[in-house]
């Protein structure tokens, strides 16, 4: 693959560009819980331009400063002169892996999916386990829903839901039986070499399955593919690349019908809405659904509070990542929801511990569970999607 990995020298410049004005600092998640300017996205843009300038080593203190950020976008959005502060801090993190120095738990996240191409090192024959037999997708098919490692594995739901919505809406679709990570994790957090290696496996995979449009239910997946991808290939995918939720939109067999009574509130996931720019689809999908009442956080869109999961922060540093979730929660309950929707498994599973932790009566959604328990079941796949695939 003509791939030439992006050196922390590339970004010179922007560490140079950094104003050190502030606007970064504002909603900087983890910057509020350590309060160390190290912390804070200007302080990391010094650190590097430290490391860069030679005027300092990596060390297992800098290391940590480096690795404790969410990646959520929020510093990149509000930059005034643009400083490419994401990429700058991920070109850092390979730059520590290079030296052998970064946190032991994402090592781990890296020997499980070179060994069994997911990163909880669970056994591949279980990636599809939820789907029921009954079920009979076919090996090629003109729309591909990527699954993704956190649904297939840990949050079954929400890769059910989706298929539910997909076959209620009669389209003709399927998954890779064979399907492995992304990439995103290794990409995020500086394991480079191994991430190329999934995006080759992935993409000659996508072609075996003939698709020209590829669905995901997780924001990382289809940020990964739609950003990562192109880059490290040097060529457009060819690909049309949807969220399951601008999807669905467009399908106009899809009818939600049964109401879900209850009040709710979105957050955006960072990967779909900052990165990706993609905040209205889920939003219009949920206010489809009969009986809810959508209610806005104070921070919503551009200015949404992070989860508090990306990027190996959650694996490495768990208490920031449920600090930073519990006080979405508290947004939440101040926008007096009871039931918090995500479009992303990730938030889902952070907020969903955050509200576990807290003691909250509080629901924990993926929209396309909202979604799926409005939905009227039709098309092919109809009679197949009774019983427990509907909850």
């Amino acid at each position: 693959m003509p791939v030439n990995p992006t050196s922390i020298e590339e970004f010179r410049e922007d560490v140079q560009k950094c104003m050190r004005c502030g606007f970064c600092v504002a909603l900087c998640p983890v910057q509020e819980y350590m309060g160390f300017e190290s912390n804070s996205p200007r302080g990391r843009m010094q650190n590097i331009k430290a490391l860069i300038d030679k005027e300092i080593q990596v060390n297992d203190y800098l290391m940590n400063r480096i690795y404790d950020c969410t990646l959520c976008g929020y510093c990149l959005w509000r930059c005034p002169p643009g400083v490419r502060t994401v990429d700058a801090i991920m070109a850092a993190r390979a730059h520590f892996v290079e030296n052998r120095c970064h946190p032991g738990i994402h090592l781990d996240f890296a020997e499980g999916i070179k060994k069994y191409n997911n990163p909880y090192a669970e056994e591949p024959q279980k990636r599809f386990a939820w789907v029921p037999q009954s079920l009979d997708l076919p090996k090629s098919a003109d729309v591909l829903y990527f699954v993704g490692c956190t649904s297939a594995f840990r949050l079954p739901e929400v890769a059910v839901s989706s298929i539910v919505l997909l076959s209620a809406a009669g389209i003709d679709f399927t998954i890779i039986s064979d399907e492995a990570c992304c990439g995103s994790v290794l990409l995020r957090t500086g394991m480079r070499e191994l991430g190329k290696q999934m995006v080759e496996k992935n993409i000659q995979m996508i072609e075996e399955v003939g698709a020209s449009t590829i669905v995901f239910s997780c924001p990382g997946c289809y940020k990964t593919l739609a950003d990562d991808y192109p880059k490290l290939m040097k060529t457009s995918l060819g690909y049309e690349l949807k969220h399951v939720s601008e999807y669905l939109l467009e399908i106009d067999e899809l009818k939600l019908a049964r109401p879900v009574n209850a009040t709710v509130t979105y957050h955006d996931p960072c990967h779909l809405g900052r990165h990706l720019g993609i905040f209205e689809p889920p939003r219009e999908l949920v206010s489809q659904i009969p009986g809810v009442k959508l209610v806005e956080m104070e921070r919503n869109r551009n200015t949404a509070t992070c989860c508090g999961a990306g990027a190996g922060v959650r694996g490495a540093f768990p208490e920031i990542s449920l600090k930073i979730a519990k006080k979405r929660v508290r947004e939440a309950l101040a926008a007096g929801a009871r039931t918090i929707s995500s479009a992303c498994p990730f938030c889902k599973r952070n907020l969903g511990d955050a509200v576990a932790e807290m003691g909250e009566a509080v629901q924990m959604y993926d929209i396309v569970q909202l979604a799926a328990k409005s939905v009227e079941v039709g098309g092919k796949q109809g009679k197949r999607l009774r019983g427990r695939w509907l909850c």
